[in-house]
């Protein structure tokens, strides 16, 4: 009898490494075959998915600002990854907000802050990041985009009074490739029959055209993304910090992909006074800049009325052509 107990005993180890062995085996079997399903997306992590849910558009307010720092025109750019779009919406300094201030008198009262929020009273649309740009940065970038190509509206010339690299002579229909310089100086220089209004909407095409020949050059622009954003970011006064560039750059890059033309311009329809120096949105412009921001429209219940953007009677108005 004690023959057999000390028999029985002398197999418990072998029965012990036996098990160990085989939970080691399954072990390795079964990080093998969750590696191999990941790699060839048989299997896909719960947080994959979550982090597509996450995607949502970025909105970025850019100030353009001269080399003297004086505050020229702003641009709102939506980049919208699901839609696979970059809507661009220029607007003038002059442009009056819902309290009767004008964007230029904000920034000089509340710097960028101020004007984030003057922007998104006056558009109804919310602001994610802003940036101020300086004139020599702008042109760095849009050089590096490649320019844009600008078919004329009309006889454009105009002789600089301090440098020749300034001067403009383009005739009526002729296409041409601008370089940011000439870029630059089309969107300030008063050279257009109908004023400021002109400058703004070459301001519009001109965007859409750089973004869009950037695009053209999906291989440039990728390699170029972090050099773009230290560009437009040196010296600003911003809050694009690198994590959200690096989100950013995630966004145009999954767009790169698509290699489409993804921008597309809204230039402001609205109302300018007598001598210019005044802007006032049309009222059917800013809905539908909401809802190509896709901005939720509330119920006529919940509603709140807002100021009137049209011009009062008093104060004799253009109207923009588009």
């Amino acid at each position: 009898m004690a023959k057999k107990k000390a028999k029985k005993r002398s197999q418990a180890p072998v029965a012990l490494v036996y098990f160990i062995t085989l939970l080691l085996t399954l072990s390795l079997a079964g990080g093998l075959s969750y590696y191999l399903l990941k790699k060839y997306e048989i299997f896909k992590p719960a947080s994959d998915d979550s982090k597509e849910d996450g995607t949502k558009s970025v909105n970025i307010l850019f100030a353009r600002l001269s080399d003297q720092g004086d505050f020229e025109d702003l641009c709102v750019f939506r980049v919208d990854p699901f839609k696979k779009e970059i809507v661009i919406v220029p607007q003038p300094a002059v442009t009056k907000t819902p309290g009767g201030k004008q964007y230029k008198e904000v920034m000089k009262d509340s710097g960028m802050k101020g004007l984030e929020r003057a922007v998104e009273e006056t558009l109804g649309v919310s602001i994610d990041n802003y940036a101020t740009v300086s004139d020599s940065a702008f042109e760095q970038v849009a050089d590096l985009m490649g320019g844009m190509s600008y078919t004329a509206p009309q006889e454009l010339y105009h002789i600089s009074q301090e440098s020749g690299k300034d001067d403009i002579s383009i005739q009526k229909g002729d296409l041409v490739t601008l370089t940011g310089r000439q870029i630059r100086n089309l969107m300030t220089i008063n050279i257009f029959n109908d004023s400021k209004q002109g400058n703004l909407t070459f301001q519009g095409l001109a965007l859409e055209g750089v973004v869009n020949n950037g695009f053209r050059q999906n291989t440039m622009l990728k390699d170029n993304l972090f050099n773009i954003y230290e560009i437009l970011t040196k010296n600003s006064d911003t809050d694009i910090t690198k994590e959200v560039f690096n989100k950013l750059k995630r966004y145009l890059n999954d767009m790169l992909e698509e290699r489409d033309i993804p921008a597309r311009n809204m230039a402001p329809q609205g109302y300018w006074n007598n001598d210019y120096t005044a802007f006032t949105m049309k009222n059917d412009y800013i809905a539908s800049v909401q809802d190509a921001f896709g901005v939720k429209k509330q119920s006529s219940q919940n509603a709140q009325t807002t100021k009137p953007t049209e011009p009062p009677p008093s104060e004799p108005a253009s109207s923009s052509s588009k």
